[in-house]
């Protein structure tokens, strides 16, 4: 029972942390061109997991021989063009905007694995995916171009293709289930390094203006790939162990609420009306389908 509400705390724990990423990218990307952001906080990630990885055996916990083109498929699906997608959507629309998009995710998800995997999809879990698909178009609608969101409806698709781009990486993912998990996640995350230098080196080439990176700049950069993403998927894998997949689904839905209000308090963001009514449809699909 102890094992057991210490997993539920730390669960609620993580989906907070990870409701805190949009915010904490809109940040970084001041300072970080997108793609530079992206892959150094896939190398801090790689980082963290190293050690964890190593005690669960390393190499030998994956099948032999080792699958590369689906582990390079998933490093450039779960990381490169995923966070790609992710940070541009942060640096032409809002982080409250982007984590109502992101509420999609069980959605694509779920219709990714109809599509692939020829899973079968219930009624409910059908009507979940319409109303967060109806309530993700009101948001992307009723967006509004500001200084901090000079293009929504671009940072709105943009988000959109992160999530697609999600879907198709847990489809792949869900393939090597029998893997040892941070074994896989850190391979995965070195290969999406290596992928994401030579756009790195573009970026950089033909970045407009000499960069400035202060604390708070590189603070972000070691939050997100430290603790929201390496500490993160050790903490979200183990909890996994003691909890239903269903009843850590049903605390994901915490993600997109709290990074909506952390962007209203933190930011100064607003929501429209429509975008309101958009949000309150996409949280009960979401929940729905999840």
């Amino acid at each position: 029972m102890q094992s057991r509400a210490v997993a539920i705390a730390a669960t609620v724990l993580l989906m907070i942390v990870w409701g805190t990423t949009y915010i904490v990218t809109k940040v970084a990307i001041r300072e970080f061109p997108p793609l530079t952001l992206a892959a150094l906080r896939f190398l801090i990630t790689a980082l963290v997991l190293l050690p964890f990885a190593i005690a669960a055996g390393g190499l030998k916990r994956l099948p032999q021989p080792l699958p590369i083109g689906r582990l390079v498929s998933m490093a450039l699906t779960g990381f490169v063009l995923y966070y790609a997608a992710f940070n541009y959507a942060l640096e032409f629309g809002s982080a409250s905007q982007g984590a109502l998009i992101q509420a999609l995710l069980p959605a694509a998800v779920a219709l990714a694995a109809v599509i692939v995997l020829r899973e079968r999809l219930s009624k409910r879990r059908i009507a979940g995916i319409a109303l967060a698909i109806c309530g993700v178009a009101l948001i992307v609608g009723a967006g509004q171009s500001d200084s901090a969101s000079p293009n929504p409806l671009l940072g709105a698709f943009l988000m959109l293709a992160s999530v697609v781009v999600w879907a198709i990486y847990t489809v792949q993912a869900k393939q090597l289930a029998d893997c040892e998990p941070t074994v896989l996640l850190t391979v995965v995350a070195s290969i999406g390094t290596v992928l994401q230098l030579p756009l790195v080196a573009f970026e950089l080439a033909h970045h407009p203006q000499p960069m400035a990176f202060t604390l708070q700049g590189w603070a972000s950069v070691v939050f997100l790939g430290a603790l929201a993403s390496g500490a993160g998927l050790l903490v979200y894998n183990r909890a996994l162990r003691v909890l239903d997949a269903s009843l850590i689904g049903a605390y994901i839905n915490l993600v997109p609420i709290v990074g909506v209000l952390t962007a209203v308090l933190f930011l100064g963001e607003s929501l429209a009306g429509w975008q309101i009514t958009g949000a309150v449809l996409a949280l009960v699909g979401m929940w729905l389908a999840s």
